[in-house]
């Protein structure tokens, strides 16, 4: 009968789904006679794509006492930051504590789940995934960025960055009088009778004499100009009572690397609450002033930014854990909130640095290929500190290593005996890729993995890395801030850039980007297509700013509060009312699997068919947890502890909790077993070189601690953050504040 029992807890453990729609724990459901109840597994390890967990659970049947226990399980999970959802693809569990069932009964559990688990479909939250690697130790990859200021231009009219990579460079436009500027994402065509340049907008054309202007709108351009306007971008909803602006902006013109910030006339300052901060209230930028120091700082793509004035070329970069105490005290439900992601040492900052450890993974088909055009014949060059090469003649991105061509598309790499192809998908990476420093413009292709493969299949994942997200001295920044020298032959082939673009942190989506201001339904045009687009393997994607000017800060600057989702991520219906969570028109894209080139590649390696859901226990809370020995402990409202000792709680003493473990440490990580798969590899035709796993983001529970207590407030950081994401903000926000630790 026990053993009955104990298979019902396997199928309890295979059938909850933890979905990025987070209903709550614990999960219960009732089989024949039983109830079967699983609390929130907890994390011990997090490798690659692998986590190792262990989960109290209890069994209870009609009006008698339950039984309570614990599973082990290691998990290969694929993660997708669209619905900040974790399936678990492949499970082993290699222990089963059950103190009331015999050894016998024990080991034939553990069988079954064995057994039974890998059928089922089973979902985590990625906000409680997050909160759970905060207690553990990691190791945590830190570069050297270059963090030299761009060209910081302050405006106090309306006005919009349009960046050039050095001096224009045209190409014919076939069947036309026209020559387009192909050094710039933006869609600017020179008319060579007028002898003018034509930058295109929603709204019209603007047109200029010089390309460094002045600009000014022209309601009459030159037929061939007119013929190629691009069609109008899909309209959205205004929000209900929202004032337009209709003020045309000016157009500012930068050849090399530049932020533009704008102030809607003089600085308005308003004090941030318990800080000797105040902040420019007329901007969508985020300038803040220090009245101690008297500096002002300005957050440009992650980066701090620290000069005596406005009026002024001077900047100084000022390191995340260097700036002002007071900073830290910015309080997380404030206008300010969101800047709390930028300062070291805080909740925000440690959240978004574990969130860069966790890759995007996807399983793709063993028959997925690629294709690499290059402008004439292939023509490499060294990659400087290693013994590899790189092909720059391409917008593609292919490293030659010994006698074989890797070819990284996608978040997915592929290999060749010929630059040229044809391409299969690699099993193995050579770990000399790795070394590929931030100077080079290939350096983000050390952040995609291989992690196993079958022959059907190969497991593969990217961090955020891959798209740009770096992580310096406590902090996530966007981009290297390197520049990269683009190709210039018949093709220009641009690289990725750090700035220009208004890049900002999100908390559930990453970086997001934009312009520095947008006027009502005013916006640039931005070119589309092959040689034109130079934003990287994250293929620049702007959303649309709505322009109302019922609060500058109505949309980014609520922060948490808001979710950050409030008028700012690209397919969003609507601004929100009241600061809730606008519902995407399209679900979101950044998920670089998820989307329509590589529904081909991506495959799905279960039937969901057979999913079944599991209830949310009603009538208890999800307070109970297990040690590392399967002890099982309860945690009551007034923040007492019982343990579970035959068949009864007792009351016990929990050691307090310890110093949160450093995120930065370097520590071996425990050896990990990957759940079992198939081994036997087709032939890609090519002899791969010899690989050793390159060092991936790891996370391991500490040896010693008070890992229950931990593992309890955690739990609880981790559901805030899930319903705060659900709820889209609306008033949730996460526990903890914002303070230093």
């Amino acid at each position: 009968m026990r053993l009955e029992l104990a298979v019902m807890v396997v199928a309890l453990f295979v059938v909850l789904p933890l979905a990025a729609e987070d209903t709550g724990w614990p999960k219960e459901t009732e089989i024949g006679d039983y109830v079967v109840t699983l609390y929130q597994p907890q994390v011990d390890s997090f490798t690659e794509d692998l986590m190792e967990s262990r989960a109290a659970v209890s069994v209870k049947k009609g009006t008698g006492e339950p039984a309570f226990g614990a599973v082990w399980i290691t998990a290969r999970l694929a993660v997708d930051r669209d619905t900040r959802n974790v399936d678990i693809v492949t499970v082993e569990v290699p222990n089963v504590r059950f103190p009331e069932l015999s050894d016998e009964e024990q080991r034939q559990l553990a069988a079954l789940l064995e057994r039974e688990i890998p059928t089922w479909d089973v979902d985590l939250s990625l906000d409680r995934l997050l909160a759970s690697l905060d207690i553990l130790e990691g190791e945590v990859r830190e570069l050297e960025l270059k963090n030299d200021p761009p060209r910081i231009i302050i405006a106090y009219v309306p006005s919009l960055l349009v960046l050039v990579d050095g001096d224009p460079k045209l190409e014919d436009v076939e069947g036309s009088k026209l020559q387009r500027v192909v050094n710039t994402p933006f869609l600017i065509v020179y008319h060579n009778k007028s002898k003018a340049y034509y930058l295109s907008a929603n709204e019209g054309w603007f047109s200029a004499r010089d390309i460094m202007g002045p600009w000014r709108p022209e309601p009459n351009p030159p037929s061939e100009v007119a013929a190629v306007t691009p069609p109008p971008p899909e309209e959205t909803e205004e929000a209900e009572g929202a004032e337009k602006d209709t003020r045309t902006p000016e157009i500012v013109v930068s050849t090399e690397p530049a932020e533009l910030i704008f102030i809607d006339g003089e600085p308005a300052m308003a004090p941030i609450a318990e800080t000797d901060l105040l902040y420019v209230s007329n901007t969508d930028s985020d300038v803040v002033f220090d009245i101690g120091a008297q500096r002002y700082y300005v957050l440009l793509s992650g980066r701090w930014f620290s000069s005596s004035s406005l009026a002024t070329d001077t900047w100084t970069f000022v390191p995340p854990d260097e700036l002002p105490e007071t900073f830290a005290s910015i309080p997380l439900d404030s206008e300010n909130g969101h800047m709390l992601v930028s300062v070291a040492g805080t909740d925000e900052a440690r959240e978004a640095v574990l969130d860069a450890a966790i890759p995007q993974t996807a399983a793709v088909t063993m028959d997925a290929s690629t294709t690499v055009e290059y402008d004439g014949k292939p023509k490499f060059e060294p990659v400087e500190g290693t013994e590899l090469t790189s092909a720059v003649n391409t917008q593609s991105q292919v490293i030659k290593y010994r006698d074989a061509y890797y070819c990284c598309d996608d978040g997915v790499w592929y290999v060749s005996d010929a630059a040229t192809g044809p391409w299969k998908v690699a099993t193995e990476i050579p770990k000399e890729i790795y070394d590929i420093p931030p100077s080079d413009p290939n350096h983000n292709v050390t952040y995609v993995y291989v992690y196993d493969s079958t022959p059907e299949v190969v497991y593969v994942g990217y961090t955020p890395g891959y798209t740009g997200s770096y992580h310096y001295h406590g902090c996530m920044m966007y981009g290297t801030g390197w520049y990269y020298r683009p190709w210039w032959g018949h093709y220009y082939y641009p690289r990725p850039s750090t700035w220009g673009f208004h890049v900002r942190y999100n908390p559930w989506y990453g970086w997001s980007f934009g312009f520095s201001y947008s006027n009502g339904p005013f916006h640039l045009t931005i070119g589309t297509g092959g040689a034109y687009g130079w934003w990287g393997p994250g293929r620049y994607r702007p959303y649309p700013w709505y322009g109302y000017r019922h609060g500058y800060r109505a949309g980014y600057h609520r922060g948490y509060w808001h979710g950050y989702r409030a008028g700012m991520h690209a397919g969003a219906s609507r601004p929100p009312a009241g600061g809730a969570r606008p519902r995407p028109a399209t679900r979101p894209n950044n998920n670089i699997y998820n989307r329509a080139e590589n529904a081909n590649k991506v495959v799905d390696t279960r039937d969901r068919t057979a999913r079944k859901q599991a209830a949310v226990a009603q009538d208890r809370s999800n307070n109970v947890l297990t040690d590392r020995d399967g002890n099982v402990y309860r945690r009551n409202q007034d923040g007492t502890w019982d343990r579970r000792d035959k068949g009864d709680w007792s009351k016990t003493d929990l050691p307090s909790a310890q110093t949160r473990p450093s995120t930065q440490q370097t520590r071996p990580s425990t050896p990990q077993t990957r759940p079992s798969t198939p081994q036997t590899r087709p032939s890609t035709g090519v002899q791969q070189a010899p690989s050793t796993r390159p060092q991936q983001p790891s996370y391991t529970r500490p040896s010693t601690g008070a890992s229950v207590q931990r593992d309890y407030s955690a739990r609880q950081r981790g559901a805030q953050r899930t319903q705060s994401y659900n709820r889209g903000g609306g008033g949730a926000r996460p526990s903890g504040g914002g303070r230093r630790r």
